[in-house]
């Protein structure tokens, strides 16, 4: 704890409330952060940690209140995120970017605060702004996962491939779901044209789990809905590129084409198969 002017009785009071509330004694908790609070009055840190408490019962209007009676003694950024959260998680996001906003004007360089503003905003479809407070995050840490993961899909969206392959570049050795990572690179490589690039990715995200285990469930309904648009009657495209390969000699384009839509349709084992043909005629 970094206040300096908390009295010695407070901080020592408010280092066993923070004990207890590590090994899950809330209530106990809550009442040493409330005898330092008594204390010393000002002890906004003892309120946020009273809030958050109440946050993890479940208890969020109970939360609110202490923050806002926090609030009432000084703005604090931490504080102020804590509070929109409360509004965030209930689905209040026009609320909780009023508060994270007001975070930010405390502290710009608040990664948890540029996150949660990119959060609010991807959540109510305001992509652009999504883009500004990710990329803001991304600025501080490079390596920040989730806001990489919807910095990619955002930029996929856009059509900026190349922007997308950096997101990836940055995550690919920390993030713990590899096919994601191969599939996006394999897709992104393949609307660049590097054919043989977005063979490697795509074989490697199928046959290092043929059945696909999940591919971030959210971000996969919102692009699945764009690539149908794009492509078309899915089923249509399909037959006319296996007519295609089975009485002409298709080009590597055609082949990850039709692989990727196999993917699309759910048909891993098929693309799985065409992909590892193809390598293998490479190969030769």
């Amino acid at each position: 704890m970094k206040a300096m002017s908390v009295p010695t009785e407070a901080a020592s009071i408010y280092n066993q409330a923070l004990a207890l509330s590590n090994q899950g004694n809330y209530a106990q908790a809550i009442e040493k952060y409330l005898h330092a609070v008594e204390v010393f009055p000002q002890f906004i840190e003892a309120y946020n940690n009273i809030g958050e408490i109440y946050s993890r019962m479940g208890n969020s209007e109970k939360a609110i209140q202490v923050y806002v009676k926090a609030l009432s003694i000084k703005k604090n950024h931490k504080v102020l995120l804590n509070l929109g959260v409360e509004y965030y998680n209930a689905g209040d996001y026009k609320k909780a970017l009023q508060y994270f906003h007001e975070s930010l004007q405390l502290k710009s360089d608040f990664i948890e605060g540029n996150f949660y503003t990119g959060m609010a905003y991807f959540n109510v479809k305001d992509y652009t702004n999504a883009l500004r407070f990710f990329e803001a995050t991304v600025a501080i840490d490079h390596v920040h996962l989730k806001a990489n993961y919807l910095l990619a899909y955002i930029y996929y969206e856009n059509k900026e491939y190349a922007k997308v392959i950096e997101c990836l570049n940055r995550i690919a050795h920390n993030a713990d779901d590899k096919m994601f990572i191969n599939r996006y690179y394999g897709f992104c490589y393949y609307h660049m044209g590097d054919f043989k690039k977005a063979i490697k990715y795509l074989t490697t995200a199928l046959t290092s789990s043929p059945k696909y285990a999940q591919f971030k469930a959210y971000l996969e309904s919102l692009t699945y809905e764009n690539k149908v648009k794009e492509i078309g009657d899915v089923d249509a495209k399909i037959k006319e590129l296996e007519h295609k390969i089975m009485k002409e000699k298709p080009n590597l384009s055609e082949y990850t084409r039709l692989s990727m839509l196999y993917i699309f349709k759910g048909q891993y084992k098929k693309a799985e198969d065409l992909l590892v043909g193809v390598k293998a005629r490479m190969a030769r």
